[in-house]
């Protein structure tokens, strides 16, 4: 059977065996593949998982990724302004470039390509999988997960063919338009999706445009063989107001292109042995143009990945997973050329010793032909407690960060070469508990956290006159916290989800508090479900004493946002649905100098022929 369905046959097993040792309603176990790039049952995993449904994002009108990130637990987003701009993701309190996108099962930014443009522009349409590991992932993933990881999995088709189309308008000459079409013909399973937004925004030359198209082919060629291929994309055009203080219209324009291709091929000897390898073509464009030859910047990255990984799991106890990486990057910028290797190993395991118990351990060792490489590791154990549906669990990883060419070799005028320059290192922890009440489908989670950061890349500059300096390893930081969540379903018509993170994060040489690393993030939603045809809610979204600013990080206060959202399913096929955003019309900044959106009002339909 294909990997999906093997995914969803498991976990109706676990479901059929919990429902025959006891009456009471029971819960779905959830699959993950985050925690080792395989399908996973997140009830025994050791590590911290969240899992972003597409379906309850959908029911609370969320479309695009920024904002569904910031519904996880230990994740905060830094949005430098309004709907299309730059964003960043800030996991535990690591730097934003320590976050890793995984994009079926590719690692998508480089230390040389950041994902800020991809995270701004792109969609929810055509996704199967959204999931956020927190802390340190490099044993996995490699460089740039030393924050976490993001995975998104283009969505499976099946079944009947059948197709969806949505359109949206609104505030800020708002309009978006969605169509997505999936199932199975002659044999192949299919997906395919594409989305068009356009928004004025709320400041004057702030316009922004994009394009979101996804694409999965799948065929079981033999019993014992899988074969398959994604796409995906992203196109946006954002107009760049600059900072609120400056005086500058027109600030410049980006242009960013993101296209990611894959091919793969997945072969099981029977239950106990599976071999995957996966081909990928990735390709990113950005451009930021102001109308004058002096800030003018441009870049291109692109890269060929090839991916080889096997699970040996010869009895039901005991699991091994090992794989090697290649990546092959060719790197341009306006002023620079460079091209680099990377060759990469990694084995885990993974022991059940009795039951309810599980241990895990990995390492891994990445080499670059430019950055230089590092050794990570990790181990974690749980325990699940079956009758009383409570899980233990905690771990230990390290994670690194490549330095990029240009800090090696130098980006002049400005960035002088260093070639002693080192990988920035790090080494996490967390300890938390799982609570499920399948009565009131109710679950609870509550984790600490600790991460230490070392040899963290600053810029020193060495002339004055010109400002021209060089990246050197010389900045440490400690953070610590506490993320709480719940998610309840007690009756069909309720539907509640609170998240909650407490995060102390300092610079360890200067004990100041690092920017953008709000101290208290809540976010919550609930929904009402009066009748099969009709549903409404709010979500509220709080951050609590920010650190940040256009002259140097100081206090920048918070910010309380609401929401609220109704549809109503006028036939079968048809359905309309309306909401507001920032319902209370507050004034408040994500990122020092760049305003978010005033109040917003948005309706459309969604047709399932």
């Amino acid at each position: 059977m294909k990997r999906h369905l093997l995914v969803a046959a498991l976990g109706a097993a676990l479901q059929s065996q919990s429902t025959a040792q006891s009456q009471s309603p029971q819960m779905l176990d959830t699959m993950v593949v985050s925690a080792s790039g395989i399908p996973e049952n997140i009830a025994t995993l050791p590590y911290d998982v969240v899992t972003l449904r597409p379906e309850d994002l959908a029911a609370q009108q969320i479309a695009d990724l920024r904002t569904a990130l910031a519904e996880a637990p230990g994740v905060v987003i830094a949005n430098s302004g309004a709907t299309g701009s730059q964003s960043s993701i800030f996991i535990r309190g690591a730097n934003s470039d320590q976050t890793l996108f995984v994009v079926d099962g590719v690692r998508l930014n480089t230390p040389s390509d950041p994902y800020s443009n991809f995270l701004g522009a792109d969609g929810l349409l055509g996704l199967d999988r959204l999931e956020v590991l927190l802390g340190p992932q490099s044993t996995v993933y490699g460089s740039s997960a030393a924050g976490g990881v993001v995975v998104l999995e283009t969505a499976h088709g099946e079944g009947a063919p059948s197709g969806e189309l949505a359109a949206e308008a609104g505030s800020f000459h708002t309009v978006n338009a969605e169509a997505a079409s999936s199932g199975a013909v002659s044999g192949f399973d299919y997906s395919a999706s594409a989305a068009r937004e356009t928004t004025d925004n709320d400041r004057d030359y702030n316009k922004y445009s994009a394009w979101n198209y996804s694409a999965r082919l799948e065929d079981q060629v033999a019993p014992w063989l899988l074969a398959g291929a994604t796409v995906r994309g992203v196109a946006s055009h954002y107009e760049e107001p600059g900072a609120t203080p400056t005086d500058f219209p027109d600030y410049g324009v980006i242009v960013s292109d993101t296209e990611l291709v894959t091919g793969y091929v997945e072969a099981n000897a029977g239950s106990a042995f599976r071999s995957r390898v996966t081909a990928a073509w990735d390709q990113d464009q950005y451009s930021f143009d102001d109308g004058s030859s002096f800030d003018f910047y441009q870049y291109r990255n692109t890269r060929r990945v090839a991916q080889w990984q096997n699970t040996w799991q010869p009895v039901d106890a005991f699991q091994l997973i090992a794989g090697l990486d290649g990546e092959w990057a060719d790197y341009w910028a306006t002023g620079s050329d460079f091209t680099d290797r990377l060759l990469a190993a990694y084995a885990l395991s993974s022991w059940k010793p009795v039951a309810g118990l599980e241990l895990t351990a990995g390492v891994r060792r990445d080499d670059y032909s430019v950055e230089g490489g590092a050794t990570t590791g990790r181990g974690g154990a749980s325990y699940r407690i079956e009758p009383t549906g409570t899980k233990f669990r905690a771990s230990v990883g390290t994670g690194f960060e490549a330095p990029t060419p240009g800090d090696r070799f130098g980006t002049p005028p400005y960035t002088l070469p260093n070639p002693d320059v080192q990988p920035e290192r790090s080494t996490g922890w967390d300890a938390g508990v799982d609570q499920r009440w399948d009565a009131a489908k109710t679950t609870f989670g509550a984790t600490v956290f600790g991460n230490r950061f070392r040899d963290l890349l600053q810029y020193e500059i060495e002339d004055y006159t010109t400002f021209a300096g060089e990246e050197i390893n010389v900045d440490r930081a400690t953070t610590r916290g506490f993320e709480l969540s719940a998610q309840s379903d007690p009756t069909p018509m309720i539907s509640t989800r609170l998240a909650y993170t407490y995060l102390s994060a300092y610079d360890d040489l200067t004990g100041e508090r690092l920017q953008r690393r709000p101290r208290h993030v809540f976010d919550g939603s609930v929904i009402f479900k009066p009748t099969r045809e009709l549903s409404a809610g709010l979500g509220v979204h709080m951050v609590a004493d920010n650190f940040d600013g256009l002259d140097g990080p100081a206090p920048f206060g918070g910010y309380t946002t609401v929401r609220i959202f109704a549809r109503c399913q006028i036939v079968r096929s048809f359905a309309i649905q309306a909401r507001v955003e920032n319902l209370l019309n507050r004034q408040y900044e994500e990122v020092a100098g760049y305003p978010a959106l005033p109040r917003g009002f948005f309706g459309g339909f969604e047709w399932r022929p």
